[in-house]
């Protein structure tokens, strides 16, 4: 009896409940001028407190008020019409010379406030509407409780407690009609960081990667590279040591910027020589090969030279392995005589799918594997491309650990990209403009940042590339070496070529 007495108490919040099935003498009976009383109790000490916390919330409306007490104080109704004149006055000049301090702590406070308040006024009303209700025994209806909202510039945080019957899908697959109730871009539902049976919805308001990015430079760091803006306005950093990144997305999604973001995050480390870039161009080099002074090795043309090409980076990484072995388990910080080797495939897809040679395919096949299943300790990333993220195209796409899915065609597709709940989280792949190249999500399967995150990678032009090309080239380049022969295995003697070697 406890624990149901505690489960319903704590978990949902119940809204209606239905006298007919509830026993008459259990209905409490109360006075209408007590009820009443109670009623204007309640209500004047919220008031009271929104308008404290407002107040301190909202540091020129605070002012404002603490102006106008002070006015009526002193002067009576006349202070009060001049404090208010003052006010007013003070705040058209604020928000005339000075409007990013204003939006900053006047006009974008004031709306963020009104968004908590509006959030508490109506939450019960709009999942009851919604369908995100659970009924019990005694027909009482009870909704997930809103706990408590952190609010954002462009997008708030609102941390729900589920009740009974009601499941993180139940609650995805309401929100549209929710973001349509609180005026928002999207709301998506992730899963609550520290707490299980909590979700977090995240409402957005302003789509801040719709922007025309701007290239920033950033520090060089080989575990993680600053590529790019979240949505909520941080740096995107890109994790690139000990993972393989797979960027998937249409003909025009920004597939080639985000790979020259991580090339001019990695320029100077290319220049000093603790990391080489191994680049493999199906497109007869269109991609690559403007800034080719920075690769280590560049391979275009043949599928002959393509599938050398990936041998040779699959022998480096089995030569280092054994150099490693009994010594070194991983490698942690690339230098000049242990450099991390980063392959770019530009369209993986033409080496596991399109060949025509199927003996040619086997081989690129088996190396990508093995790079895929062995590189991480020995420091060889693998950084694909591709279009179609299909199983028949790509068989070994669920050996990438970091995925970034752009603008996709279906839901099917963002959910053989990032994952299998991965499009009911939010991730709307599908949805991305064709004018905003760039724009993805990100998940992190290596990390443990299973929440889809939005992203938008900074635009490189070609001429920078260039630039940088001619700033930070490879100190050691070589070239794609031969297409080794395959060892064919020797058939099996039979027993006549015994009984004669005999």
């Amino acid at each position: 009896m406890r624990e149901t007495w505690t489960a319903r108490m704590w978990r949902g919040q119940t809204i209606r409940t239905r006298s007919d099935v509830v026993r008459t003498e259990h209905i409490p009976y109360r006075p209408a001028p007590l009820t009443y009383s109670l009623a204007a109790l309640r209500w004047s000490l919220w008031t009271v407190g929104m308008l404290a916390w407002g107040a301190i919330y909202i540091p020129a409306a605070g002012a404002a008020l603490a102006l106008l007490v002070l006015g009526g104080l002193l002067a009576g109704s006349w202070g009060l019409v001049a404090a208010a004149v003052l006010a007013s006055l003070a705040g058209r000049l604020w928000a005339r010379f000075w409007p990013v301090h204003w939006q900053r702590w006047g006009i974008g406070r004031a709306h963020r406030f009104w968004r908590r308040l509006r959030y508490r006024w109506s939450w019960d009303d709009v999942l009851a509407a919604s369908g995100v209700k659970a009924t019990d025994a005694r027909h009482n209806i009870s909704v997930p409780r809103l706990l408590w909202v952190s609010l954002g510039e462009h997008a708030d945080a609102l941390h729900v407690q589920l009740c009974a019957g009601i499941t993180p899908a139940t609650l995805a697959a309401q929100t549209d009609a929710l973001a349509s109730e609180w005026c928002a871009l999207e709301v998506r539902v992730q899963a609550h960081p520290w707490r299980p049976g909590w979700v977090l919805l995240r409402v957005v308001y302003r789509d801040v990667l719709a922007d025309d990015p701007a290239a920033t430079a950033g520090p060089t760091d080989f575990r993680w590279l600053d590529v790019g803006r979240c949505e909520d306005g941080r740096r995107w950093w890109l994790r690139l040591m000990g993972t393989h990144i797979l960027i998937a997305g249409l003909t025009g999604a920004g597939k080639s910027g985000l790979v020259a973001g991580i090339v001019k995050g990695l320029c100077p480390a290319i220049a000093d020589g603790r990391v080489r870039l191994i680049g493999i161009d199906p497109k007869g080099g269109m991609e690559y090969r403007m800034y080719s002074e920075l690769f280590y090795m560049l391979a275009y043309g043949t599928d002959d030279a393509l599938v050398a090409a990936l041998e040779a980076a699959a022998d480096l990484m089995a030569e280092r392995a054994n150099q490693f072995g009994g010594r070194i388990r991983k490698l942690l910080r690339p230098t000049t005589t242990w450099p991390l080797y980063v392959l770019l495939v530009d369209e993986i897809a033409a080496l596991t799918s399109f060949i025509a040679n199927r003996e040619l395919k086997e081989r690129a096949s088996a190396a990508l594997n093995r790079m895929l299943t062995q590189g991480r300790a020995p420091g060889v990333v693998v950084v694909g491309c591709i279009q179609d993220p299909r199983k028949e195209v790509l068989p070994m796409r669920d050996r990438f650990g970091y995925r970034v899915g752009l603008r996709q065609d279906s839901p099917d597709e963002v959910r053989m990209t990032l994952s299998e709940t991965a499009y009911d989280r939010g991730a709307r792949c599908d949805l991305i403009p064709e004018d905003c190249p760039g724009i993805g999500y990100v998940i992190d399967d290596d990390g443990a940042r299973r929440e889809p995150v939005k992203v938008r990678a900074d635009w490189v032009p070609d001429a920078e590339l260039i630039w940088l090309a001619a700033q930070y080239p490879a100190p050691t380049q070589v070239d794609v070496p031969p297409l080794a022969a395959k060892n064919r295995t020797p058939v099996r003697a039979t027993r006549e070529d015994k009984g004669r070697a005999a």
